[in-house]
């Protein structure tokens, strides 16, 4: 692994098949005492999931049991089909093998439990590998692979991919992951493919959860030089592919087509904001932004605390003009100001800040450019940041297991919290 030179397509799928099964191991064994509890307990897992066996086993969308009941009488499934659509391969899998071995098809036996676990673990993993890849381009392979490791293991998306693989985050990781790795590949050699690529995920994104539409941005402005410039570049890549681009928003527009027929079966409307139905929304006046980072109640910055390293780099190279910070910063601002105006601003029984999670992707950058600086270092900084490396790793892996919901006011308190930290460092 040269400076430089991403993974051979070899490599990259022996990395894949190593990485999967090794969080798909920590996930069985972390649900191994409550399995049935993986597909079946009610809750955000449950939403995205259910889909599936609504439609493949037992006839239609509107069996599905998990839903708002509305003042037409019919249940709404208040979570898109984003993410069923990527656990779909896996399921029909399942399905496949239960068919082959006589086991009852109900969507939610083992074979199912499996699939589930091991599709999670698979999207962790290539999206692990996509920003390694890019990563490869610009860093040298210690800050690659270092980078990798402590977003794996050092960050909430250890636990959303462990602990609570059925929510959204893992996925979004992985699609946004796809989103840097094919626009870069776009800016230094544009290919059709990787169009048609970039306009599918950016489809899925927004689909998993309208806000990551904020990702066109990055894909618009990503190393350019000037806004025109950049608006011009992007265009460019319209002409140099014309059936490609068609080709993109066709499928673009046919991933949505299930979710607008059935939003409109459900409801009459085309367009739903299904949380609305339930009379939530924001307050654009009052955001927290300061509570999303520092509170006790699952702020960023207290649960994870490496990403107050990483965003202190990205502010530093935004003042400095360099690399892409103030593109990141724009992008994950925007993020930040949505969230906090949420009116449930700390996302309900969590770990950490769930809702930037799928946005590491692009503070792998940051993080690389200091991980790279640290490495030109002498010894006794190497063999410091080695030791702060374990330790976050080590903290984050032990917080995961440790947590126990709800960790939310007023019965969670600093003194507890304190407690918890104390147990993750090992006493």
């Amino acid at each position: 692994m040269a400076p430089g030179r991403p993974l051979s397509l070899r490599w990259s799928f022996t990395a894949f098949l190593l990485l999967a099964s090794l969080l798909t191991l920590f996930a069985w064994n972390t649900n191994a005492a409550e399995m049935w509890k993986v597909l079946s307990h009610g809750g955000d897992q449950l939403g995205y999931y259910q889909y599936l066996p609504a439609l493949f086993l037992e006839g239609g969308w509107d069996r599905m049991e998990y839903v708002h009941y509305l003042e037409n009488g019919k249940g709404l499934n208040l979570f898109t089909m984003g993410v069923a659509i990527l656990q779909a391969p896996f399921f029909l899998t399942a399905w496949g093998w239960c068919g082959l071995t006589g086991i009852e098809a109900t969507g939610y036996t083992l074979p199912f439990i499996f699939a589930r676990l091991f599709a999670t673990a698979s999207y962790t993993s290539v999206g692990a590998l996509l920003v390694l890849n890019t990563l490869l381009r610009r860093f040298h392979w210690i800050s690659a692979v270092a980078t990798v490791a402590l977003i794996l293991f050092g960050t909430s998306l250890y636990f959303y991919t462990v602990h609570a693989g059925g929510m959204s985050h893992a996925y979004a990781f992985f699609l946004i992951a796809a989103v840097l790795h094919l626009t870069d590949r776009m800016v230094q050699q544009p290919s059709a493919p990787a169009l048609i690529g970039l306009l599918l995920c950016l489809s899925l994104l927004a689909l998993i959860r309208p806000l990551h539409a904020v990702c066109g941005l990055f894909v618009v402005f990503f190393d350019g030089n000037g806004v025109l410039r950049s608006i011009r570049a992007r265009w460019s890549w319209v002409l140099m592919f014309p059936r490609a681009m068609l080709l993109g928003i066709s499928g673009a527009v046919a991933l949505w087509i299930p979710q607008l027929l059935y939003w409109h079966s459900t409801t009459g409307s085309w367009f739903v904001f299904t949380y609305g139905t339930k009379g939530e929304g924001f307050d654009w006046l009052r955001p927290h932004l300061l509570d999303t980072l520092f509170s006790l109640q699952n702020g960023w910055f207290i649960y994870t605390p490496l990403m107050a390293g990483v965003m202190g780099v990205l502010l530093w190279q935004a003042w400095k003009g360099t690399g892409n910070a103030r593109l990141i910063l724009l992008v994950w601002s925007l993020v930040w100001y949505v969230y906090a105006s949420w009116w449930c601003w700390w996302l309900g029984g969590a770990f950490s800040y769930r809702g930037f999670i799928e946005y590491y992707p692009f503070l792998a950058l940051p993080l690389a450019w200091c991980i790279e600086r640290i490495r030109g270092c002498s010894r006794p900084w190497l063999i410091a940041g080695l030791v702060v490396m374990a330790l976050l790793i080590r903290v984050n892996v032990r917080l995961s297991q440790l947590y126990a919901y709800p960790w939310e006011r007023p019965t969670w308190t600093w003194v507890k919290l304190g407690n918890v930290y104390w147990k993750a460092l090992g006493r």
